[in-house]
C-alpha cells in the first residue's frame, strides 16, 4: 500500500539507518513485527515513495486483506492501527518536513508551546505566534509575492517576520535572506525569506530571541 506521507518530507537516511532501515536496491526498507497477530509489516522508502505491506510471519507470504480498503473486520483495522501507530513514529524519527515554513513553524509549537492563529480570512496563508503570558506577537509567517520584497520574480515565497533589538535588525539585513520588515515596524522587526538556503538553526535562534524579547525574559 502506498503511503502519500513523503510529498512534503524528506528523509534523513541517517536517520533512518539508527532506527533501522536498511539500504537495499530499492531505497531503503525496514522490517517490523506487529506484537500479538503474528505479521509483520515491511517498509520500503524510494524516492519520494514510501510503500508498507503486511505479511504472515510463518508463510512470508503477504496479508492481503491489509490493502482491501473496504474491509473493516476488526482484526483489520487493528492491524492498521499499528502500522499506522508506526508509520508515524517514522514520520517523526526519520523524516524531515521539507517546508521550512512548515517546519519552523513546528519548531514553534514544540519549543514555545505556542500555537499558531490565522486571524485573516483573505490571507489563509498568514499564520501569527503568540507569547504564553504577554499573548503578543513574537512571530508571523506568511507567504507573500516577490515584489512585496522589491524582488523582479514572478510568485510567491515563505517567509517569517519576529521582532529583534535594532542594532541586530541593521547588522543581519543582507536583501538576500533578511530583508527591511515586510508591513510592520522597520526598526524593530526583520523578515526572513524561508527557502532551503536559510540558516535554519540561526533561525530558530532568532525565534528564540524574538520571544525572549517580546515576554520581556530576562538572560
Amino acid at each position: 500500500m502506498l503511503y502519500p506521507l513523503l510529498e512534503q518530507y524528506d528523509i534523513d537516511c541517517k536517520r533512518a539507518i539508527a532506527y533501522g532501515f536498511s539500504r537495499t536496491e530499492a531505497g531503503l526498507e525496514l522490517k517490523k513485527e506487529l506484537p500479538g497477530v503474528g505479521l509483520y509489516a515491511v517498509f520500503v522508502i524510494a524516492g519520494k515513495s514510501f510503500e508498507v505491506n503486511v505479511f504472515d510471519a510463518d508463510t512470508d507470504e503477504e496479508y492481503l486483506p491489509f490493502n482491501v480498503l473496504d474491509n473493516i473486520t476488526g482484526f483489520v483495522t487493528g492491524i492498521r492501527e499499528q502500522v499506522e501507530d508506526l508509520v508515524q513514529e517514522i514520520k517523526e524519527k526519520c523524516l524531515l518536513n521539507s517546508n521550512m515554513k512548515l517546519r519552523l513553524m513546528e519548531y514553534c509549537e514544540r519549543k514555545f508551546g505556542t500555537e499558531p492563529e490565522a486571524p485573516w480570512e483573505d490571507s489563509p496563508d498568514a499564520y501569527t505566534f503568540k507569547t504564553a503570558k504577554r499573548n503578543k506577537w513574537y512571530a508571523l509567517f506568511m507567504t507573500i509575492p516577490y515584489k512585496s520584497l522589491g524582488l523582479v520574480a514572478k510568485g510567491t515565497l515563505d517567509v517569517v517576520n519576529i521582532k529583534l533589538p535594532p542594532e541586530k535588525v541593521l547588522d543581519l539585513i543582507d536583501r538576500v535572506h533578511f530583508y527591511p520588515a515586510y508591513h510592520m515596524n522597520k526598526k524593530h522587526w526583520i523578515t526572513i525569506v524561508l527557502d532551503k538556503e536559510v540558516d535554519e538553526p540561526l533561525v530558530q535562534q532568532l525565534l528564540e530571541e524574538s520571544y525572549g524579547l517580546v515576554e520581556k525574559l530576562k538572560k
